[in-house]
């Protein structure tokens, strides 16, 4: 039986930008020692109330960046996305992170 290696608590990174800005982003996100990510293509929408209360806009063609990571690797990455994504502009997208409990494969 093959032993697994614990690495620690792990992150899953999402990051929802404009089309074409994870591309941009992608070498300097490497450069931060990603082992990999996935991105998804992705059409959003958002109620009167979303774009009021959090400052959300309907948009056009997003993409979903998902990356898990390990917890120390975190606040790096967000720096990273939030700089280079622009993610403090309205209508630049949004981050966020979750708390992973299990991996499997």
């Amino acid at each position: 039986m093959m032993k697994r290696k614990r690495f620690g608590m792990l992150k899953l990174i999402v990051a929802i930008l404009p089309k074409g800005k994870i591309k941009a982003i992608m070498p300097v996100l490497k450069d931060t020692g990603i082992f990999g990510a996935t991105v998804l293509s992705g059409k959003g929408l958002c109620t009167e109330a979303g774009r009021r209360t959090i400052g959300l806009q309907i948009g056009s063609c997003r993409e979903i960046l998902i990356l898990l990571t390990l917890d120390v690797n975190r606040e790096k990455l967000i720096k990273v996305l939030e700089k280079h994504g622009n993610l403090k502009e309205p209508g630049q997208g949004i981050l966020f992170v979750m708390n992973v409990n299990r991996v499997v494969g």
